[in-house]
């Protein structure tokens, strides 16, 4: 469906059903109509509907330097720059190879974005997340199909998915892993 003005034309794709819970809730709990809070109740914006999965309580538990996301159950570091400076993205995949016991990577860009609380900004994190040193923009594991000169980043302060150009472009390393000894 389209829709819009002379100047403007946006696409709509309407979704029905519950899912299957695999989908976690957004986070988001306030809605907005033209840049202003409004009265959720009936809008059918995603602060009145809460569709997803519920959220763990607490969703974070710090167990050393690693922070364990029990919605997901990835284990991220809990320094979230391990690099001390922004870093290329061949510098990336690097540097989260050589962390302690080898099983740490670099996150792909659903991984990365599993973390967005879209109720939140600067940084767009759930509150209670236990992570340091929180940066800007981070780098993904994620090549983009279209241009596999660049990959995609997650831009934390606004909790958007963008790309980086890998050669140029310097962006935060996290560090993750499915360590089973961490859960």
């Amino acid at each position: 469906m389209f829709f819009g003005g002379k100047d403007q034309s946006f696409m709509v794709w309407p979704v029905r059903g519950k899912g299957s819970g695999v989908l976690p809730v957004s986070g988001q709990r306030a809605c907005y109509d033209d840049g202003k809070s409004i009265a959720c109740q009936g809008t059918g914006h995603d602060g009145d509907t809460q569709r997803g999965g519920r959220w763990p309580e607490p969703r974070f538990v710090q167990r050393d330097a690693v922070v364990v996301d029990r919605l997901s159950g990835l284990a991220w570091r809990r320094e979230a720059y391990i690099t001390g400076e922004p870093a290329m993205w061949a510098e990336a995949i690097a540097a989260v190879k050589q962390l302690d016991r080898g099983q740490w990577r670099l996150p792909n860009i659903n991984e990365l974005e599993s973390l967005v609380d879209c109720s939140a900004h600067s940084p767009a994190l759930p509150q209670g997340h236990h992570f340091t040193g929180v940066q800007e923009v981070y780098w993904s594991s994620t090549t983009s199909l279209y241009e596999p000169d660049w990959a995609w980043a997650l831009y934390l302060d606004k909790g958007a998915v963008g790309v980086g150009h890998k050669p140029f472009a310097r962006f935060g390393v996290w560090a993750v892993c499915d360590c089973e000894d961490y859960e």
